[in-house]
């Protein structure tokens, strides 16, 4: 009977460690990241105070929260205001259009475009301009 070399033990655990991880490792490296894989497919204006937003979850996996910032531009193409709405627990394949409301003081919008999509509420949240509250002259 031939006996096993005192490092053969470590060897298999090793072994068989590396084989548990690699796969585990690899597949996080393929996973696409919510940005490239959660699509805005189309944004319109339904009226002054609304607007549509036609998405869908190309990733192959349930997106936790997505949050999606857009900027509301006027006739003369200019910014005239920023919005920001967010989805959770969105499963792969969904396809859907959502209505949302559009920001207070924001009716006079030709457009909404989106700025930004992100995985992060507080990356959101600076994307979205505060505005200081007007003086009130005395």
């Amino acid at each position: 009977m031939v006996a096993p070399s005192p490092g053969a033990g470590m060897k298999h655990i090793s072994l068989v460690s590396l084989c548990l991880i690699l796969p585990a490792i690899v597949h996080a490296e393929q996973k696409p990241q919510i940005p490239q894989c959660f699509k805005v497919n189309a944004l319109i204006r339904m009226d002054d105070d609304h607007y549509w937003a036609n998405w869908t979850n190309a990733c192959s996996y349930t997106i936790d929260s997505v949050y999606v910032t857009v900027e509301f531009v006027g006739g003369d193409r200019r910014p005239v205001g920023n919005g920001v709405w967010s989805m959770h627990f969105v499963t792969p394949g969904t396809h859907q259009v959502t209505r949302f409301s559009t920001p207070a003081g924001v009716s006079d919008f030709r457009t909404v475009r989106v700025r930004k999509v992100t995985t992060s509420l507080d990356e959101a949240l600076r994307e979205y301009p505060s505005r200081a509250p007007a003086e009130r002259s005395q």
